[in-house]
């Protein structure tokens, strides 16, 4: 109960004070772009840098991705079989599929993660994340060419090409392995992160979850719910129920997780669906409604199923 207390209520808390802002005419939709903006580009790459710079690489278990990306990969199977069962078209299968294995692993992970587990949560979930969107939504994004959504076949290699450098020069993730470099760097060496500069780090780092929280709530006051909300349902079932049940059983059994990198890996797969779910529908022009609902939804349903997961794991805040 004590984790409910102090990871949920503050959690999404500032996920509803940002919800209220963006109902508001405080936040625009042009000034919700430009708070986006300095989120993604100064404020988690701060927290992100000086989180990976402080790990060493021998301490890292890549385990924890052959686990997360089992369980990912098995459930984008089942839903791309029950969205052909119910007779959808290859890029709408995709989109389904891509809606109930998404995770929003930075503008709701990394706050939640780092107010359950601290610094040493980060790292697990950070290692994840630098790979996360480049494998989900390259392949979706593959299988949407292959459907030729929107009329577009073109050059397929190309296209595909140009959404993973986009994907690579995501903000996120280039502060992690710069981080991690940084951090390799100063363990070898006599260099070290000057003290100002890393004051002005650590004060932006400071900012980027409760910002990051209060994004997410105003950008899904500007979204609002749209049709197709039952099979947005049964995606964010799947995602919200069977992901991380799927990743907890690998991560225990199969390829043994550490119990902190476990409990962060099974939390990162309840997470619900992340904002690049809708984008990438809206790029393509196809299960724009399907998509944004499982966002909606599955954002909301999680105040509930995450805390499940917690007492379940057993997780106290630090």
């Amino acid at each position: 109960m004590n984790a409910i207390l102090d990871i949920i209520v503050p959690v999404f808390g500032m996920v509803m004070v940002g919800w209220l802002i963006g109902r508001s005419k405080l936040l625009t939709p042009e000034g919700l772009r430009g708070f986006t903006a300095v989120t993604f580009y100064v404020l988690f790459p701060a927290l992100l840098f000086r989180s990976m710079a402080k790990v060493r690489l021998e301490t890292l278990e890549p385990q924890v991705l052959l686990a997360f990306f089992s369980g990912v990969a098995v459930l984008y199977g089942v839903l791309m079989a029950i969205g052909r069962m119910q007779g959808l078209r290859l890029g709408d299968r995709a989109m389904f599929a891509l809606s109930g294995s998404f995770s929003n692993g930075v503008g709701i992970g990394i706050p939640f993660i780092s107010y359950g587990f601290g610094e040493q949560g980060l790292v697990p979930l950070l290692m994840i994340i630098s790979v996360h969107s480049l494998i989900l939504l390259t392949f979706t994004c593959f299988l949407m060419e292959m459907d030729g959504a929107g009329g577009r076949r073109g050059n397929v290699l190309k296209r595909l090409g140009g959404a993973a450098l986009s994907m690579l020069k995501h903000p996120v993730i280039p502060a992690i392995f710069a981080g991690l470099l940084w951090g390799e760097i100063t363990a070898h060496t006599s260099l070290a992160t000057p003290a100002v500069i890393d004051r002005i780090l650590q004060a932006f780092a400071a900012a980027a979850p409760p910002c990051g929280l209060i994004m997410v709530g105003a950008s899904l006051a500007h979204v609002g719910l749209k049709g197709h909300w039952q099979s947005a349902a049964v995606a964010s079932f799947f995602k919200l129920a069977m992901l991380p049940v799927l990743v907890w059983t690998i991560g225990r059994y199969v390829f043994p997780l550490d119990p902190l990198w476990l409990n962060v890996a099974t939390l990162n797969a309840a997470l619900p669906a992340g904002a690049n779910v809708y984008l990438i529908a809206q790029m393509y022009g196809t299960g724009v409604a399907r998509a944004t609902n499982a966002v909606v939804i599955s954002t909301a349903a999680s105040v509930f199923t995450l805390s499940a997961a917690l007492l379940l794991l057993g997780v106290q805040a630090r």
